[in-house]
């Protein structure tokens, strides 16, 4: 049975709606004011949170680090590979202040959106938990990075943990090094660390496979894809939480996150979508419900006379059709009401009731 994880006020789980972060990234391109105007929108398209990266790029990448994703939509559709270094981007977007992180946290607070962000170092994970954090985010390519796993769980928050690029033993060792340290409450999260990724390479099959092997963990997907088909399908198959990344503007430059996010409009869609499937999954137990009430008495079908019948009368076979509405005896009965007499005298084309049946 899967444990539901509390965060904040929201909760993961079973029985929860399914918890949708807007990943702005740092799709700010260091802007505060930009930032502000991400959480608002995130805010009034429905988002449950909003989160952001915090890394010092110095210690994120090595100068020569090459880029494993592309920077344009173009480059993307030509199947172009990536070219240049890491270092050139992330040395652009890792300037914000803690003033404005701040500032970021007071707004998302006011408008009742959760700040989150992911941390990329330990003195990152400290400036997160000195804004009062209340969960840890960890990158895909930093399942592996077991003493920053290690550092994270010490702050004993939960942690969303990204899967991209991992075997199940890759999982299993990164949650044993969190629960070395700490018996924090974790989530995982499927995820292709392609940006962006092809259709064919979202494998939504293995979320399904997490979910049977790690049982008590509520288990969602970082949607890299283009559009909001695979966060929708998702939750069809189970996904307790959806992370898209999100920005206001695709053909901003800097970040090359902007091309492949997800607009406001198309987030408030992505927040519907998911809200919508949820309530179609309804029940399990297979039955009538109140919904279909009209229709199983009137689209279903009854047995009824093609001549009138005469109190007494047998009831032939070649006399007895079957017809619309559902109100009477079912079609199941004819061979039943064959050869019966009638209890009184029966109109043709109404539908039969075992109070006319001898």
């Amino acid at each position: 049975m899967t444990s539901a994880l509390r965060i904040g006020h929201k909760t993961i789980g079973p029985g929860a709606p399914v918890f949708i972060i807007a990943e702005a990234g740092v799709n700010h391109n260091t802007r505060e004011e930009l930032a502000l105007q991400l959480v608002e929108e995130a805010a009034k398209a429905g988002a449950d949170a909003i989160k952001f990266q915090t890394y010092d790029a110095r210690k994120l990448v090595t100068r020569t680090a090459p880029k494993y994703y592309v920077d344009t939509m173009a480059q993307w559709l030509r199947h172009e590979r990536p070219t240049g270094f890491q270092a050139d981007e992330f040395s652009q977007l890792d300037s914000l202040s803690k003033n404005s992180y701040r500032a970021i946290k007071r707004h998302c607070d006011k408008l009742k959106i959760m700040f989150l962000s992911t941390p990329f170092d330990e003195v990152s994970v400290d400036l997160l938990e000195d804004l009062g954090v209340a969960a840890y985010k960890i990158a895909s390519g930093d399942i592996t990075d077991l003493p920053l796993l290690r550092y994270t769980a010490k702050k004993r928050k939960p942690i969303l943990l990204s899967t991209g690029c991992s075997t199940l033993g890759d999982i299993e060792r990164a949650l044993d090094a969190i629960l070395e340290v700490s018996n924090v409450p974790v989530a995982l999260m499927h995820c292709t660390l392609s940006y962006p990724t092809a259709a064919q390479d979202v494998n939504l099959n293995m979320m399904k496979t997490m979910i049977n092997a790690f049982p008590t963990r509520p288990v969602g997907l970082s949607d890299h894809s283009l559009g909001t088909t695979a966060s929708i399908a998702a939750t069809a198959l189970g996904a307790r939480l959806l992370e898209k990344h999100f920005t206001i503007d695709k053909t901003m430059g800097v970040s090359t996150d902007h091309f492949m996010s997800v607009d406001p409009q198309e987030l408030k869609q992505l927040v519907q979508g998911v809200r919508d499937v949820e309530a179609m999954m309804g029940k399990s137990e297979k039955h009538s419900v109140p919904a279909e009430e009209l229709a199983r008495q009137y689209a279903r079908r009854s047995l009824v006379l093609n001549i009138p019948v005469k109190k007494g009368a047998v009831i032939k076979k070649d006399n007895i059709l079957i017809k619309r509405p559902g109100t009477g005896l079912e079609p199941r009965l004819k061979d039943v009401v064959t050869g019966r007499r009638a209890a009184r005298d029966i109109d043709e084309d109404i539908v039969l009731t075992w109070d006319m049946i001898q």
